[in-house]
């Protein structure tokens, strides 16, 4: 399973960005570790209001200007995307149908425009939150399982999403 490790002052900046009525989101440039499956953030980008083209409390889009905008931040740094929503304060965090949706068009689009590099998300929900990586492939993803902190402080993923997702469909995370 990937992970994501993260300064104390970050994961501040995340949490900060991403409060309020509707959702907020954002993107880290990261570094990836192919031999622990770690995303190591470095550096945060939050999505300014004229960055939407609709932003509401349970659906956001980006303009056109913004994805490109993003994508060429990382080409230029030679880095991964790792982005971060939040979903007011919705029980424990999972991504959304709509989040999936979404998904289906951006991490195909983005693993073309990246040469393959990986991607992964973050679903903020109170302080709860759950987080997929897509690493070798652009149909799947895996379950991110924590956000390490330099000072130690180590946040464990819902996992809500896959698990629920797969009962959804009769089968076992496993795929039986």
């Amino acid at each position: 399973m990937a992970a994501i490790a993260i300064s104390r002052a970050l994961y501040d900046d995340l949490r900060l960005h991403l409060r309020g009525h509707v959702e907020q989101v954002g993107f880290f440039l990261a570094d990836f570790d192919a031999e622990t499956k770690t995303f190591v953030l470095r550096e945060w980008r939050a999505i300014p209001p004229e960055g939407f083209e609709y932003q509401g409390a349970y659906h956001i889009t980006l303009t056109d200007e913004m994805k490109t905008e993003v994508i060429q931040w990382a080409w230029d740094a030679d880095a991964c995307l790792v982005e971060a929503h939040s979903h007011k304060n919705s029980g424990p965090a999972k991504f959304s149908p709509s989040d999936f949706w979404g998904f289906r068009d951006w991490v195909p689009h983005l693993f073309w425009r990246l040469r393959r590099r990986p991607y992964a998300a973050l679903v903020i929900a109170g302080e709860s939150f759950d987080a997929l990586a897509w690493i070798d492939s652009a149909d799947e993803p895996e379950q991110a399982e924590h956000i390490e902190l330099d000072d130690g402080t180590v946040f464990r993923a819902t996992a809500r999403t896959l698990i629920e997702r797969h009962d959804d469909e009769g089968t076992t995370p496993d795929g039986r």
